[in-house]
């Protein structure tokens, strides 16, 4: 079995749980152990892409009165509303997952835990590539709920969650979000444009489950879902002793 970290982060700021995120992917440059992290918001938060500006997308003189945390990624993609949610990152070579040294890692490869995760609940997940209509349905977006990318995550024809990369010859450094369920007049008070009939496209496991599990017991499902993937057995760390 490969030897992973594990750290389950308390509720945070946006720019806290950002920072925790680039400390990951440094320090596996140092030591190579992969880490998987689980983490969480204090406030309702937007996180945006490496390359994005985030005043053309949000208001933010109105995130600033209403408390609203914004910070800057690491990765690229679009931006994200995190609120009811869960949110991993995770850190790991190809040999770690399972992938050849002359191998492009793929989000198919990578993914492929998400996918593990939404079956365990009784859900069918495909990638948007593998949905008929994928041509017709896709397109890009400055916010992530919005766009529809090709290995994009589906459920019932719908996207579900968002995931952005960093990647360098040594480590791919991954992180997203399992939306629990999605507050659509929230977003609209801060995001300047959201397409009509975006609530239509995209969906959260409020909406897909009848009997909704705990935000434990999902949070350890998804952990449960990394050590089946990969075949990983881990070691936790606490947060305090990380920093």
């Amino acid at each position: 079995m490969k030897k992973f970290r594990l750290i389950r982060s308390g509720p945070a700021s946006a720019s806290y749980n950002m920072a925790v995120d680039e400390k990951i992917f440094f320090r596996y440059l140092k030591d190579g152990i992969p880490v998987f992290r689980i983490y969480s918001w204090q406030v309702p938060s937007f996180t945006y892409g490496v390359s994005q500006k985030p005043e053309r997308e949000i208001n933010m003189p109105q995130c600033a009165k209403d408390g609203i945390n914004i910070a800057k990624r690491m990765t690229g993609g679009g931006m994200l509303f995190h609120y009811n949610e869960i949110t991993y990152s995770l850190v790991c070579s190809k040999d770690d997952i399972g992938e050849g040294k002359d191998v492009f890692v793929s989000y198919r490869k990578i993914c492929a835990f998400l996918i593990f995760f939404y079956q365990s609940l009784g859900l069918k997940p495909s990638f948007a590539c593998e949905v008929d209509n994928f041509i017709d349905n896709s397109a890009a977006h400055p916010l992530c709920s919005a766009s529809h990318e090709k290995y994009d995550i589906v459920i019932n024809g719908k996207k579900i969650g968002g995931n952005a990369q960093k990647r360098n010859r040594q480590a791919v450094f991954q992180h997203g979000s399992i939306p629990i369920s999605l507050d659509w007049e929230l977003m609209r008070r801060y995001v300047r444009y959201l397409p009509e009939g975006v609530s239509s496209s995209v969906t959260a496991l409020a909406q897909e489950l009848k009997d909704l599990p705990s935000k434990e017991i999902l949070e350890q499902k998804l952990i449960d879902a990394v050590r089946h993937t990969f075949n990983a057995s881990f070691t936790e760390e606490k947060e305090p002793l990380f920093l």
